[in-house]
């Protein structure tokens, strides 16, 4: 079983269960802090009951990585090659020092524009990354009630598949 806690302010908290739920967490307890500004929200997943859970949980990564504001990776290569760049002009007289710190900082400033393209293009398509994800998420913990899932469909017993009631007579 786990367990996750956060503080949350009340015109986040609905968006926030709703996109959990979908990861299969399910609210335990809202208690809250002070006078209605802010809920103390307790949820709980229980690793048993969803099939796929290393799937859902390598969904749920993807998900709050795409959703993140800044790229990491483009932040340390840039200071990476802003050091490197520094250690440069630092030893400019010596030859094999000079090249390699500059090697170097080119090279992570290459690293940087990649990780630069690669997050804007998915800034471009973060919408429709985020839908995707939360789609398969819902589809794999069951929460999904458009796809048949062992979670969510009835079992078959006689008259299962008529049209409706009178069709039985």
């Amino acid at each position: 079983m786990e367990r996750k806690t956060k503080k949350l302010t009340m015109a986040k908290l609905d968006k926030f269960i709703e996109i959990n739920e979908y990861f299969g967490w399910e609210v335990v307890d809202k208690e809250p802090i002070r006078a209605e500004e802010a809920i103390l929200l307790t949820m709980e997943r229980d690793r048993d009951k969803i099939e796929n859970y290393r799937d859902v949980r390598s969904l749920e990564k993807q998900y709050y990585r795409i959703n993140r504001p800044l790229p990491i990776a483009l932040l340390i290569f840039v200071l990476l090659g802003a050091g490197f760049l520094t250690a440069f002009f630092l030893t400019k007289n010596t030859l094999f020092f000079a090249y390699s710190f500059m090697y170097g900082a080119l090279t992570c400033f290459c690293i940087a524009a990649f990780a630069l393209i690669v997050y804007l293009l998915i800034l471009a398509k973060r919408k429709k990354l985020l839908a995707i994800l939360l789609q398969q998420a819902s589809i794999k913990t069951g929460t999904n009630k458009e796809w048949p899932t062992p979670h969510n469909i009835n079992t078959e017993e006689e008259g299962s598949w008529a049209l409706s009631r009178l069709a039985n007579r």
